[in-house]
């Protein structure tokens, strides 16, 4: 007999802000899996410079956030749906990157209100089962790049600061974190839980180049175009998996188009 999964717990998030703490519209910015809430300095300073108030946070087990034993979706869903905006109302956008946009799509489906749209970059929808080893000793060799010098001459596009802050943010996440981030979700498919998200939340996915190893498919985008409700994905060619880095112009353009 399958036991159900514990109920999820939420930890409370630190989180750095750019513009107005009562400016509209509002963002909601989730990094990346091993990235931290000033990984997202570009972006949100462009977002504040627009008019814009924008909060990012630590996830669990990254940055200046709780540790704890627990890494599963619904538990880092738990910890976002209590970021609530100053005016107590729906994120008028919720950014999410790799790991961040699986969150976000997670507490989107869980919490009809919480979130007016979406803008998910590369967002990690599916890990087969198949792939959980490989993909835990991919994960656990980046935690050796902490050379600003080595991620610049790694990814030409990225500005020093960039490079800064994520050497930075490997710095201060464990093993420990990684590897049950990936071991505690045994059933990552992300797909029935984006085609549920209710048609009055607009999804937008910004897909890395497939040259460069993106992570969201294009079956992926083009399956969930026909079952999710308001859903449109486009893949920015020349960037790779941070594309947030790689062109953050086109990030915040596309944030500005979807909130209008």
């Amino acid at each position: 007999m399958t036991s159900n999964p514990p109920a999820p717990f939420a930890v409370r998030l630190p989180t750095l802000r750019w513009g107005a703490p009562d400016a509209r519209p509002a963002a909601l910015l989730l990094h990346g899996l091993g990235s931290s809430a000033g990984t997202w300095w570009r972006v949100a300073s462009a977002l504040a410079e627009a008019g814009w108030s924008v909060t990012a946070p630590d996830l669990r087990g990254h940055g200046a956030s709780p540790r704890t034993t627990r890494y599963a979706l619904a538990d880092h869903a738990a910890d976002v749906a209590a970021l609530i905006p100053s005016h107590d109302g729906p994120w008028d956008l919720v950014i999410g990157h790799s790991l961040g946009g699986a969150v976000a799509t997670v507490t989107a489906e869980a919490h009809a209100r919480w979130a007016r749209a979406l803008l998910l970059v590369d967002p990690v929808f599916s890990v087969l089962p198949s792939d959980v080893e490989a993909l835990v000793a991919d994960l656990l060799g980046d935690l050796d790049q902490t050379d600003p010098a080595a991620l610049l001459q790694k990814n030409p596009r990225w500005q020093l600061e960039d490079a800064v802050q994520k050497a930075n943010a490997v710095r201060l996440v464990s093993a420990f974190v990684i590897e049950h981030t990936v071991r505690d979700n045994s059933e990552w498919q992300l797909e029935p839980v984006a085609a549920r998200i209710p048609a009055s939340v607009a999804v937008r996915v910004l897909a890395a180049d497939p040259a460069l190893g993106a992570s969201f498919s294009a079956a992926e985008g083009d399956r969930l175009t026909v079952a999710a409700g308001d859903f449109g994905y486009t893949v920015v060619a020349g960037a790779g998996h941070s594309v947030q880095r790689d062109d953050p112009e086109r990030v915040v353009a596309e944030a500005l188009r979807l909130v209008g």
